[in-house]
């Protein structure tokens, strides 16, 4: 029976290293079971979990718990490995990334621009759009009865320990040789880990640190959870050595061009917003309603409208046909027409 494990990872939580380290101990195929990335949520997609069924494989995917995303592991026989982070750091290693790599994520809408604020600014504006992901990853994944969580820390502190955890839960036995080459082999093989480590969050503002501890607080029934406990024990510690620290407040602020135009609309442009509102009201009936139209013009046009060319003419019954004709092929268009979008499945 062909062995398959996802590592469903908040991003910046060594999923790279332990994907590889996976894959290298265990003999396991790297394969990606998302047709895209980008800005795109990465959620499973059943024709690469079809078309992989048969052989032995790792994916590493940054995807959130749903019960169809569990249903589909269960069908396809996947195991589930789900690795999480301190917030506090995550929210400095994003940063890092922005500025270093890219500023696309699925997580939270960054653009180009947002690359000039410093380290301040752009912390608040992770923690305020990215972390809410997070938390929401984190809170569905717990609910999970088939999968297991495992902390970055941990990986940290053990790697072997780890790993040979999640392959034992997976299924898959190993000696601790075999693991033991296999994470040094991921070491060597483009991961970051060599430079992880925990607690980078220290250096985030208190407000920051505060404004995270409060969205954590909103689920009073995981208060005492592992997780949101370390989670409440660096956020102590690091408000405590911010505690002398004056700290300049970072308020979200519109720029007055903005307040401006939004409250001085060109009457243009809000005129078509409202039509296109109308419009909407015929949702999906609004192709048959135009093509209704058209048959009455075109039966209307055949029996009582005058002629574009009199009859008395040589050729003067050509429009009674035509016009009508044509009124009829539009209709018959709108009445059949049928969006279909390829999507592209890339090879094994």
């Amino acid at each position: 029976m062909a062995r398959h494990i996802l590592v469903a990872c908040m991003p910046k939580s060594a999923s790279t290293f332990v994907s590889n380290a996976l894959a290298a101990a265990a003999g396991l195929q790297k394969i990606e079971l998302v047709p895209e990335y980008g800005r795109r949520e990465q959620e499973l997609c059943e024709i690469r979990l079809a078309e992989a069924a048969g052989i032995d494989y790792v994916a590493q995917q940054h995807t959130k718990y749903s019960n169809w995303t569990e249903q589909l592991c269960d069908e396809y026989r996947v195991s589930m490995i789900v690795l999480v982070r301190s917030l506090f750091d995550i929210v400095v290693s994003l940063r890092d990334h922005v500025h270093r790599e890219s500023p696309v994520s699925s997580m939270f809408y960054l653009e180009k621009k947002h690359i000039s604020q410093n380290d301040a600014e752009m912390e608040r504006m992770i923690a305020m759009l990215a972390i809410p992901w997070y938390i929401n990853f984190y809170m569905g994944w717990r609910s999970s009865k088939s999968a297991r969580i495992f902390a970055y820390e941990d990986i940290i502190a053990d790697p072997e320990k780890v790993v040979g955890e999640m392959l034992a839960f997976s299924g898959v036995s190993l000696r601790k040789e075999q693991i033991a080459a296999g994470i040094k082999t991921a070491m060597g093989d483009g991961s970051r880990i060599n430079v992880g480590k925990a607690g980078r969050g220290r250096s985030l503002q208190a407000s920051t640190v505060s404004m995270i501890m409060e969205m954590l607080s909103m689920y009073p029934d995981i208060q005492d959870d592992a997780y949101v406990l370390m989670m409440k024990a660096q956020a102590a510690d690091i408000l405590a050595a911010r505690a002398d620290e004056s700290e300049v407040a970072l308020p979200l602020v519109v720029p007055a061009a903005v307040v401006k135009s939004a409250s001085r609309q060109p009457f243009k442009r809000r005129m078509e917003r409202f039509v296109r509102r109308k419009v909407r009201l015929f949702g999906g009936t609004r192709n048959q309603a135009i093509a209704t139209g058209l048959l009455v013009l075109a039966c209307a046009y055949f029996a009582f409208l005058p002629n574009l060319i009199p009859n008395s003419l040589m050729g003067g019954r050509i429009d009674d046909f035509v016009v009508p004709a044509i009124c009829v092929f539009f209709a018959a268009r709108l009445l059949t027409r049928i969006k279909i979008r390829r999507v592209p499945v890339k090879g094994r």
